[in-house]
């Protein structure tokens, strides 16, 4: 039996899909908090993170089992370790973690590396076999979290990350990986840096929002220090716009500046680029920020 965790959410709905494409449903079994939530035709149980004697009874049976991280603040890392846990009393032979881009580097500035890099020490020690997919950013959380309707909204993109790129990977493109480690196996004990096919600078980020949406997109270098005003102008909030700033820092320093194959030598197609995928989102990045956009 394979199994996805998080099977009602985004990226494990679109796992499932993907996955069926390669396996028969008889096969695969959708783990979720909701599982009434779960629109796949495959069988469902309950399955909670905050729960490790019910997770152990969700996971018997499984083979392979597709360990979604949880979107947490805080308290991520112990909820990881309840599943890893129970995966290991469970007896799953095989775990694919989603994991972030270099979180095995100690150095790692990035605010979730710490947790992934910790998760991916406990499945290290713990007995399984396992895969970590190093997942980099994924384009839709641009208009997830406002920041590319505003930029397209005022014209403008200011920018503290200099030449700094990063190698956007969209969710859907994620999903099909995921999906074909945990169908056809392998990769077992491998730390997989999972990018799209080109690293992007903001720069080049300003042209791709221009070319998507049709409207004049003027890329704005800044300095660390006018960041955050800048992008309150743009109707940021300030927790944001300083948390921005700040990420803006991190890619200035190389760390989502990673290119890999894995991708297309995973799922044996080329991911999508990143011109692409915001060509795709065009009503989402016209929309007003904080619309509903994902």
């Amino acid at each position: 039996m394979i199994a996805v965790c998080g099977a009602s959410g985004n990226l494990g709905g679109r796992t499932l899909r993907h996955l069926l494409d390669r396996v028969d449903a008889d096969r695969v079994l959708a783990l979720s908090r909701t599982p009434g939530r779960v629109t796949a035709p495959v069988a469902a149980r309950a399955a909670d993170f905050g729960d490790p004697a019910g997770l152990v009874r969700a996971f018997e049976g499984v083979e392979r089992l597709l360990l979604i991280s949880v979107d947490a603040v805080t308290g991520r890392v112990p909820l990881h370790a309840n599943a890893v846990e129970a995966a290991a009393q469970a007896g799953v032979e095989h775990v694919v973690y989603t994991s972030t881009v270099r979180a095995g580097d100690p150095g790692n500035p990035s605010g979730v590396a710490h947790d992934h890099r910790e998760t991916e020490r406990l499945l290290a020690g713990s007995g399984l076999r396992f895969t970590s997919l190093r997942f980099n950013v994924w384009p839709e959380m641009l208009t997830y979290l406002g920041v590319a309707q505003r930029v397209v909204a005022s014209g403008e993109l200011p920018s503290n990350s200099g030449a700094g790129g990063v190698g956007y990977i969209g969710r859907d493109d994620s999903a099909a990986v995921a999906a074909a480690v945990l169908a056809e196996g392998g990769s077992e004990g491998q730390f997989l840096e999972v990018t799209g096919p080109a690293a992007v600078t903001d720069a080049e980020l300003a042209d791709v929002l221009a070319d998507a949406t049709g409207r004049p997109v003027r890329h704005r270098p800044a300095t660390d220090a006018e960041m955050p005003s800048l992008l309150i102008a743009q109707g940021m909030p300030a927790p944001l716009a300083e948390a921005w700033t700040g990420a803006g820092i991190v890619r200035r320093n190389g760390w989502f500046d990673v290119v890999t194959h894995a991708a297309e030598r995973l799922t044996g197609r080329r991911p999508a680029s990143l011109s692409d995928l915001l060509v795709q989102d065009r009503p989402a990045l016209l929309a007003p920020a904080g619309s509903g956009s994902r």
